[in-house]
C-alpha cells in the first residue's frame, strides 16, 4: 500500500501552485483575432497558454526517463551523473525516491493536471460569438487532452498513481483527497473519466465536415516566441499548431496501452480507430512526402554511409511554418532561446554531450539565441544494442545497367548516421572518435532543439502496432514496407475520374448498381511485354474479373473470390498511373492473406482509396565510390517513379520498387528473421505455414518484434522507448517481461545479470513514490 506521505507531498505541491501559472514570455502568441473574442475569453486564454507553460517543466524528462529505461542509450563509462545512472540502472546504483533525484519529482506532472482541473471546471464555455460557437471550445478541449496526455507519463513513469479530476483549490478539497484517495495505472487509465472526457470533445476535422458550425478547430496563435504579427522573425521558436496535441493520437497511446495488457482486439480496433481518425484529419494525411531524397556515400577509404541532413531529420526539425497533410512533426513543447523569454532547456544538451552559450544582440531587437558546441564529456552515449540493430539492416537499392537491386554490404541503415555522429576528442589527441547522439542537436543548431511528442512516423507506427493486435499482420507489415496511403490525397471516395477512366464503387449485394453505366466502361490496358497501351472498352463484369484475377498472382492462399468482390474503383490517366495500378494490384497485395482482405472489409480503420498500398516517394540519388550511378528521373529510370515507394523501413533502408521479388525485406523472411532472432525457433515456417490462420499468433509475435525494431530504427532518442516497450511486454503476455527486462539488460552487448534479474520483477520499472 502505498503510504500516506507522497499524498501529503502532492497536497504540499498544489498548495503553493493554486493559481494558473503567468504567461508573459515566449509562450504568448500573436494576437491578431477578433477583439471581442479577446474580451470575452482573456481569462481562459492566459490560463491556457500558462498550461502549455506548465509543460515545459516535464517536457526533458520526458526525453530522459523514456530513453534512460530503454535499451538504446546506455550511460559513458567516466562522465555519466548519479543522478542519470540511477535511472539508467533502475535504482540500483542510486536513488530513484522522488524528490532524491534530479529528474524525479511528481509535483510537476500534478501541478499540470491541477491547473488542467482548474481550467476545466471554470472556463466558460457557454460565452458564444456571432459564429454560434463557444469561444474557448478549442483551448478547453486541449486542456482536456494535455490533463489525459499528463496521467499517461505518470503512469509510465510511476505505475500506480493518485488520481483526481476536480481542482484542489481549498482545504476541503484536499483533505477530502487525502482521506480516501483514488489511484490509477495501466489497465484503468482507459476506463478512467479523464479519457471518457477527451471523447466528448473529439474535434470533428473540419476540412471535411459537413456542418461548419459543429467544427473545433486547433487553437491557432501563429508563432509562438516571435514579433506580433504572422510571419516568423528571427526571436520565433515554434508555431502554435505545432504545439497541440491531437486527441485521437492521445486516445490511441492510451487504448493501445490498454488493449496490450487486456488482449481485446476490440480494444486494439478502438485503438486502430482512433489513429486513422487523425489521418482523416487537417494534421494528419499521408506520411511526409518531402524531403526524400536520400543520399547515400560509400567513402573508398572508410567505408563509411551517410545520409543527408534534410532527408529525414529535417523532415521533423526547423520547420515553423507546417502545411496539413504534409508535415511530419505534429506535437513538440518548445524551449525558449534565451532565458530573457522564458525558459531553455539545457538537461537534454547537456546529457548527449553539447554545451550551451548565451548570446544577446546588442541592438533594439533584443534577439537571444543560444549556440552549442559539442562536449566529449557527455553523459549518454547510443547503446551498442542501437549500434547493433543498426548495422544488422540491409540498405538495398538498384544499380548497373539493368537496375537490379543490390545490397551495400555492411551499410547498414541509414538513419543511424543521422541520429548518431563522431566528434574527434582534440583535447587529449585521441585518434578516436567519440560518438554523439545529434538528434539533440540536430542541424548544428539550438533552434531545433525541443523534445518532439508526435510525429507521423510513431503515429504510424502505433497505428500498426494496433492492426497486429486486431488480427492484420500483413497490413502492419504494408506501413513499413509501402505505407497504407497515396501521395494524392488517401481519403476515401466515392467516385474518381480521370482523362480515359471513371468507375464508382460497386456492390454486389445491392440490386441498384451506383455505376450511372454498369454494362459497360472502359480503362487504358498497359501490356508489360510490348510496353503498349490502348483505351478498350469492356464489360463491367469482365473489368472486375481483370481486377480480381490481378489481385495476389501465384498465391492460391491469397486468391480473391470474384463473387465477392465488393469495390470497382481505379484511376490513370496516363502510363505511369497504369504502371502504377498493376504493380499496386497485381503483386504487392499477395502478402496480405485473403483473411485479411476479407476482414479489412468490415474494418472502417482500414477503409483506404486504391492508392491504400502506396507509400510516399521522390527523386532519388545513389553514390557509389568515385563512380555515380544515380536515378533522378524517369528517364534514367527503366521503371517509373511511381513503380517505387516508401513505407518507413525505405527511409533508412532504401527505395524498393513495388513488383521487386529480390528484396530481403519481404513478409515471409521477415516473419521468420524475428522468430529465429528473439522467440527461439530453429527452423523457418513455410509461407503456408505463415498464412494458415492457427499460426496467427505466432506470426503476430514475430511482428510485435519486427516493429519494436522499426520503432528503435526511427525513433531513438525522441523520449518513447519505455512506453514501446511496456506495450510490447503487454502483448507479449506471460514472457513479456522476461523478454523487455533482457533487451534493456542487454543494452551494453553483453548481458548484465544483476540488471536482468532486477527487471524480471515489473515492479521495478517504475519509480517508488515514497520518500
Amino acid at each position: 500500500m502505498m503510504k500516506k506521505n507522497i499524498i501529503a507531498l502532492i497536497l504540499l505541491a498544489l498548495t503553493i501552485n493554486v493559481s494558473f501559472t503567468s504567461c508573459e514570455d515566449m509562450l504568448t502568441g500573436d494576437m491578431d483575432r477578433n477583439v471581442g473574442i479577446e474580451e470575452i475569453a482573456a481569462d481562459t486564454l492566459y490560463s491556457y497558454w500558462g498550461i502549455l507553460k506548465s509543460l515545459q517543466s516535464v517536457a526533458e524528462r520526458y526525453v530522459i526517463l523514456g530513453e534512460c529505461r530503454g535499451d538504446l542509450v546506455d550511460g559513458s563509462d567516466m562522465y555519466v551523473s548519479d543522478s542519470i545512472s540511477a535511472i539508467l540502472s533502475f535504482g540500483m546504483k542510486g536513488s530513484v525516491t522522488d524528490g532524491s533525484n534530479r529528474f524525479l519529482r511528481i509535483s510537476d506532472f500534478y501541478h499540470v493536471i491541477n491547473s488542467c482541473n482548474a481550467y476545466i471546471q471554470q472556463c466558460d464555455t457557454a460565452a458564444l460569438t456571432g459564429l454560434n460557437r463557444s469561444v474557448m471550445k478549442s483551448e478547453y478541449a486541449q486542456v482536456v487532452t494535455i490533463r489525459a496526455w499528463m496521467y499517461l507519463q505518470l503512469v509510465l513513469t510511476y505505475g500506480r498513481v493518485p488520481y483526481f479530476e476536480k481542482p484542489m483549490l481549498t482545504t476541503d478539497e484536499m483533505k477530502e483527497f487525502r482521506n480516501a484517495p483514488q489511484y490509477i495505472d495501466a489497465n484503468t487509465l482507459a476506463q478512467s473519466g479523464v479519457v471518457q472526457k477527451v471523447e466528448e470533445v473529439l474535434y470533428v476535422p473540419y476540412l471535411y465536415a459537413n456542418d461548419p458550425s459543429d467544427v473545433i478547430p486547433y487553437p491557432n496563435y501563429y508563432m509562438y516566441g516571435g514579433a506580433q504579427g504572422k510571419g516568423a522573425d528571427a526571436n520565433t521558436i515554434a508555431n502554435a499548431t505545432q504545439c497541440i496535441f491531437p486527441q485521437d493520437v492521445v486516445l490511441g497511446d492510451i487504448y493501445l496501452l490498454s488493449a496490450q495488457g487486456s488482449g481485446s482486439e476490440a480494444d486494439y480496433r478502438r485503438a486502430a480507430q482512433h489513429y486513422y481518425n487523425f489521418f482523416n484529419s487537417d494534421k494528419g494525411g499521408t506520411l511526409r512526402q518531402n524531403y526524400y531524397g536520400m543520399i547515400r556515400m560509400l567513402d573508398a577509404d572508410t567505408k563509411q554511409y551517410y545520409l543527408s541532413i534534410d532527408a529525414w531529420v529535417g523532415m521533423f526539425y526547423n520547420n515553423l511554418n507546417p502545411t496539413s497533410q504534409t508535415q511530419e512533426l505534429v506535437t513538440i513543447i518548445p524551449s525558449s532561446k534565451s532565458k530573457l523569454d522564458g525558459t531553455v532547456f539545457r538537461a537534454l544538451n547537456e546529457l548527449f554531450g553539447f554545451d550551451q552559450t548565451l548570446a544577446v544582440s546588442g541592438d533594439s531587437t533584443g534577439t537571444g539565441s543560444v549556440r552549442l558546441e559539442p562536449n566529449f564529456q557527455h553523459q549518454l552515449d547510443a547503446s551498442k544494442a542501437y549500434l547493433a540493430l543498426n548495422k544488422a539492416q540491409n540498405f538495398e537499392v538498384y544499380v548497373g545497367t539493368d537496375k537490379r537491386c543490390y545490397t551495400f554490404p555492411g551499410a547498414g541503415d541509414a538513419r543511424y548516421r543521422m541520429a548518431t555522429d563522431n566528434y574527434t576528442d582534440y583535447e587529449t589527441g585521441s585518434a578516436d572518435e567519440v560518438p554523439f547522439v545529434v538528434k539533440q542537436n540536430p542541424l548544428g543548431a539550438f533552434t531545433t532543439t525541443y523534445p518532439v511528442i508526435y510525429r507521423k512516423a510513431s503515429i504510424w507506427l502505433h497505428f500498426a502496432e494496433a492492426l497486429n493486435g486486431a488480427g492484420f499482420p500483413g497490413y502492419a507489415f504494408a506501413i513499413l514496407r509501402h505505407g497504407l496511403v497515396g501521395s494524392n490525397g488517401w481519403l476515401p471516395v466515392n467516385e474518381e475520374s480521370y482523362d480515359y477512366i471513371t468507375f464508382k464503387y460497386y456492390d454486389p449485394t445491392n440490386a441498384e448498381e451506383v455505376n450511372p453505366n454498369p454494362s459497360y466502361a472502359s480503362y487504358v490496358f498497359f501490356d508489360p511485354t510490348t510496353e503498349t497501351e490502348e483505351n478498350k472498352p469492356v464489360q463491367y463484369t469482365d473489368y472486375m474479373a481483370f481486377f480480381n484475377d490481378m489481385l495476389h498472382p501465384g498465391l492460391e492462399l491469397c486468391t480473391t473470390k470474384k463473387d465477392t468482390m465488393d469495390f470497382v474503383a481505379a484511376h490513370m490517366s496516363y502510363e505511369s498511373k497504369t504502371r502504377e495500378f498493376q504493380a499496386k494490384n497485381g503483386v504487392i497485395c499477395k502478402y496480405i492473406s485473403q483473411r485479411e482482405t476479407e476482414a479489412a472489409k468490415s474494418a472502417p480503420f482500414l477503409n483506404f482509396d486504391t492508392n491504400y498500398l502506396k507509400g510516399e516517394m521522390s527523386s532519388y540519388y545513389y553514390y557509389y565510390g568515385t563512380t555515380e550511378d544515380h536515378i533522378t528521373s524517369v528517364e534514367n529510370d527503366p521503371h517509373n517513379l511511381d513503380a517505387f515507394a516508401m513505407g518507413i523501413h525505405a527511409r533508412g533502408c532504401g527505395f524498393l520498387k513495388l513488383e521487386d521479388e529480390e528484396t530481403s525485406y519481404n513478409f515471409v523472411d521477415q516473419i521468420n528473421k524475428m522468430r529465429k532472432k528473439y522467440e527461439g525457433a530453429t527452423t523457418d515456417m513455410t509461407e503456408e505455414e505463415i498464412y494458415n490462420p492457427a499460426n496467427l499468433r505466432k506470426v503476430q509475435e514475430a511482428m510485435a518484434d519486427l516493429l519494436l525494431e522499426e520503432l528503435g530504427l526511427e525513433t531513438a532518442f525522441e523520449g518513447n522507448r519505455f512506453y514501446d516497450l511496456l506495450c510490447y511486454s503487454r502483448f507479449m503476455g506471460a514472457n513479456g517481461v522476461e523478454k523487455v527486462a533482457k533487451r534493456i539488460a542487454l543494452r551494453n552487448g553483453l548481458l548484465n545479470n544483476p540488471l536482468y534479474s532486477h527487471l524480471c520483477n515489473q515492479q521495478n520499472w517504475y519509480f517508488p513514490l515514497d520518500k
